[in-house]
């Protein structure tokens, strides 16, 4: 089973139909795939932790998720791209697929930097809108040019890994992360890429041995994640009606305690699960 597995090819058609949808199919697509099912990995942040901290883990965890969207309601410009560094290395330190240094970084890379290769005046768009109001216009041209760069120098290398190791699903999933509109190829590249494979990891952690045991064991969290997020986004969207800042918001609002706060409270042994090649969760 590769990395995609038997659920994950469904997300490529999925994602087809989101592109000809126009924009208000994409932010949905965007939604689920990338807000939904990509944060099924952090939902077992709780139980990588000791029963001792676990009070005070959730209080730095809480405590940082409101100061980002705080900081994104005041400070957009600069929430904006701290957010896309911090995401850069976090999803080069936690490479499940390739490992080797080289690849590891290009993939931190292009998760970010891969669906603006191709619509980097979208990107841009997209950037400003997630920024607010008082965004330079020239700021966000200049981190889509980035963003550009990023993704063009890391899929030679990608593509060159799946080529090596046999992986005909990576390339594709590169190629798709591409093509896609932005908000489709972000979301695919994030889950595909960097959440599915996590997940797995989360399951080994855990001992869950089916994705429905994993989900046993972190439905409370889900849950209070989907009142997060509601209750956040609609702050957003209520000042910005696209949804695209609201979007960017919340999942920082996720993502920053995911990276930052875990690792400090982590329990020993806690990253030592047996690595079983590229699997994708068992559905």
């Amino acid at each position: 089973m590769t990395a995609i597995g038997r659920g994950g090819w469904l997300l490529l058609p999925a994602a087809g139909l989101a592109s000809l949808a126009g924009g208000a199919g994409q932010l949905a697509f965007a939604l689920l795939v990338g807000l939904g099912l990509g944060l099924l990995h952090g939902a077992s942040d709780l139980r990588l932790v000791a029963s001792a901290r676990r009070l005070a883990f959730l209080g730095s965890y809480l405590a940082t998720a409101l100061a980002c969207l705080l900081c994104w309601q005041l400070a957009g410009t600069l929430a904006l791209p701290l957010f896309l560094l911090l995401s850069i290395w976090h999803f080069a330190h936690e490479d499940e697929l390739l490992a080797d240094r080289l690849s590891a970084l290009a993939l931190g890379l292009f998760i970010v930097g891969g669906p603006a290769v191709l619509h980097e005046t979208a990107v841009a768009r997209l950037l400003a809108l997630a920024m607010g109001p008082d965004a330079a216009p020239a700021l966000a041209e200049w981190l889509a040019r980035l963003l550009v760069l990023a993704g063009t120098l890391a899929l030679p290398v990608l593509l060159l890994a799946a080529w090596q190791r046999r992986r005909p699903w990576l390339a594709a999933t590169l190629l798709a992360v591409v093509l896609a509109p932005p908000l489709v190829g972000f979301a695919l590249g994030f889950y595909l890429l960097h959440a599915a494979p996590q997940t797995g990891v989360r399951q080994r952690l855990l001992g869950a041995p089916t994705f429905t045991a994993y989900l046993q064991l972190t439905w409370p969290i889900l849950l209070g994640a989907a009142v997060f997020t509601l209750a956040g986004g609609l702050l957003f969207v209520l000042q910005e009606r696209t949804g695209i800042r609201a979007l960017f918001a919340v999942l920082a609002a996720f993502a920053v305690p995911h990276m930052l706060v875990l690792p400090r409270f982590l329990a020993p042994g806690a990253e030592a699960a047996p690595r079983s090649g590229p699997q994708m969760v068992e559905r």
